[in-house]
């Protein structure tokens, strides 16, 4: 049994005038948006975790210079190493490492090592992202010109 002449004539006139992709955009932008706003999202969230590693590395490296130059001299070199690195990353008046912690510690004789671990800031509820720069070296030390020397 084949439809009525009249609903073949009123289907071929739709499709010659075009009218029966009506509401077709409302339906792709339905399928495309909430997929080209997660894909901005991620974009955002690895630009917040890049650079939060760079922060957390730098703050890290500037620890591990002052364990280096003061580990010899100084007693309470962990706790100022520590606090070097923390107070760089509060001087630079960002927010996107959460909860940073800075631990500095003599890994083998004459090195030093400072790690920053923490949070980056996200903009997707839920996703905790942890990170954990080091930095270490040798530690410095100056040995006069003398002919005695002086051990460090």
């Amino acid at each position: 049994m084949s439809a009525p002449r009249f609903v073949t004539a009123a289907g071929e006139r739709l499709r010659q005038s075009g009218a029966g992709d009506r509401g077709s955009s409302v339906v792709e932008l339905a399928i495309l948006a909430p997929l080209m706003l997660l894909l901005i999202w991620m974009t955002i969230q690895y630009a917040l975790y890049f650079q939060a590693r760079q922060v957390a590395l730098e703050a890290a490296q500037v620890g591990a210079r002052y364990a280096e130059q003061y580990a010899t001299k100084d007693v309470n070199w962990q706790t100022d190493a520590e606090n070097a690195a923390k107070s760089y990353y509060t001087g630079l008046g960002t927010k996107v490492v959460g909860g940073l912690t800075a631990t500095a510690t003599s890994p083998a004789a004459g090195e030093v090592q400072v790690t920053v671990t923490g949070n980056v800031a996200t903009i997707l509820a839920g996703l905790p992202i942890h990170i954990q720069e080091v930095s270490s070296g040798p530690i410095e030390c100056f040995r006069p010109d003398t002919a005695v020397g002086e051990a460090c």
